[in-house]
């Protein structure tokens, strides 16, 4: 499963999918949030689109297990991805830590709050030493390993649906995500665009991006090193 991810093998995705069996794969597609509302505090959120595992189709769970034929927002991907951080919680996302009421003179303080328990602790701590070998091995040959820090990172590209139902050869969404420093997160990026010109793979399009904001942020916020 290291190979899976450091090659970013479909097949391999569709056969850890299938060892898990239909009903449990659907089940944590669920628990992870992908098909509801996040509730984050910005009007106007939608919920994704998991209708397809409704089907009795064995295609349509091959193609979600490596990221097609379901749809999800930003902000939806980015709190599922953040269970892997979290110990295997899944969080509500929150853009601001306190509201002030200016007539009553109240501050009302918006703590962390869990949803749900989504994985163990233990397995979250396995995958996040897997996507950590995955970005110092896996991604361009362990160009961007950083010496100091653990980022544990995983980059995606997918096809884009056309007009007619039918999948695009030649338009890509591209996403990249990571949390650092791995042992202790502070924080988590995803990045993500569509039909990205010239360049078939997201590596080829947000590495450098996801490595910029990776250093500046543990530079701006001077945090300390995890090896």
């Amino acid at each position: 499963m290291q190979e899976v991810l450091n090659q970013s093998l479909n097949t391999g995705a569709v056969f850890a999918m299938q060892k898990l069996g239909r009903a449990k794969f659907k089940n944590y597609i669920l628990n992870y949030g992908l098909g509801e509302e996040t509730g984050i505090d910005l009007p106007g959120e939608i919920s994704g689109l998991v209708k397809n595992l409704n089907s009795s189709r064995d295609i349509e769970y091959a193609t979600a297990a490596f990221g097609q034929g379901i749809a999800v927002t930003p902000i939806a991907m980015t709190r599922a991805l953040a269970v892997l951080a979290n110990g295997g919680k899944l969080m509500r996302p929150q853009v601001v830590s306190e509201l002030i009421y200016h007539n009553s003179r109240l501050t009302k303080e918006l703590k962390p709050e869990v949803i749900r328990q989504v994985i163990k602790p233990e397995t979250s701590q396995a995958i996040t030493k897997m996507l950590v070998t995955a970005f110092d091995v896996g991604l361009l040959g362990g160009k961007y390993k950083m010496e100091k820090y653990q980022v544990a990172a995983k980059t995606g590209t997918a096809q884009q649906v056309q007009v007619n139902g039918q999948y695009d050869f030649d338009h890509f969404l591209h996403s990249f995500f990571g949390y650092f420093p791995a042992s202790n997160p502070k924080f988590i990026v995803f990045l993500y665009q569509r039909y990205p010109v010239g360049a078939r793979y997201s590596s080829d399009t947000l590495t450098e991006p996801f490595v910029a904001l990776t250093k500046f942020l543990l530079n701006y916020y001077n945090v300390p090193p995890d090896r």
